[in-house]
């Protein structure tokens, strides 16, 4: 199964799995895809701190994920 795919076991229990893929959805970096250190997406935030870009990032709950040229991606909203 793809990383990052909501899994159901039949039961009603789902599963979300892991992805490294982040669609970013508002600010600065709006529509663009980027492979993400599976570490960093451990925490509630991703913080760009430049040198091009500053902003930040919350996964959207509940998770969604998008299609995207790059593989399945999960979509993170800008903190404003």
């Amino acid at each position: 199964m793809p990383d990052g795919v909501i899994a159901g076991d039949g039961a009603g229990a789902t599963t979300v799995l892991p992805m490294s893929l982040v669609f970013h959805w508002g600010g600065p970096r709006h529509g663009q895809v980027d492979d993400v250190a599976p570490e960093e997406l451990s925490s509630s935030v991703l913080v760009y701190a430049g040198p091009q870009w500053y902003g930040v990032y919350e996964r959207f709950e509940p998770v969604q994920v998008r299609s995207t040229p790059e593989g399945p991606a999960e979509v993170w909203v800008v903190r404003e």
